[in-house]
């Protein structure tokens, strides 16, 4: 008997990249992976190239992505200017993984639960030639040009968000 293939199921992510026609490489991780340093060391690539999905909640309990790169920390004084709320938070998990869909570590920059999350991508991701994004589950990563990505998050605002970690 042929030995089946280990069939990969499409995320959301995955689905909206491919519903826009925006190509990408999907990249299994050896062990499952929660933090930017963790997806880097696993694929051999810079933790610059990761891309860290950040969720804020804003004081009127509105909800916002913020993509950085994995060698940054997010500022939180530089989203809430420019969501023009000074009382912006980290969202707490419960709040991330009902937003989002996703289990905190794993979440994606696309595919969210909820389409009324604003999405802000530091100016910093532009930088890479390549970017690794979450597939939405801890074992893979979806490479793509930084161009894709912004097309794929056809709304967002790009700007300066993050700080040196």
């Amino acid at each position: 008997m042929a030995k089946k293939k280990k069939s990969t199921k499409k995320t959301m992510p995955m689905r909206v990249l491919e519903q826009k026609g925006i190509p990408y490489e999907l990249h299994q991780h050896a062990h499952k992976q929660y933090t930017a340093e963790g997806v880097a060391e696993d694929l051999c690539v810079p933790v610059a190239q990761v891309v860290k999905a950040m969720i804020v909640r804003c004081s009127d309990r509105r909800f916002a992505l913020v993509a950085i790169p994995g060698d940054a920390r997010l500022s939180l004084k530089k989203i809430g200017a420019a969501l023009n709320d000074k009382n912006v938070t980290m969202a707490p998990e419960r709040d991330v993984e009902r937003v989002t869909g996703y289990q905190v570590g794993a979440v994606s920059v696309m595919g969210f639960r909820r389409a009324d999350v604003s999405t802000y991508v530091d100016q910093r991701v532009l930088e890479r030639e390549q970017v690794i994004i979450s597939s939405g589950r801890p074992d893979a990563g979806l490479a793509l040009s930084p161009d894709a990505l912004m097309q794929a998050l056809e709304e967002a605002e790009l700007g300066d968000f993050s700080e040196k970690a």
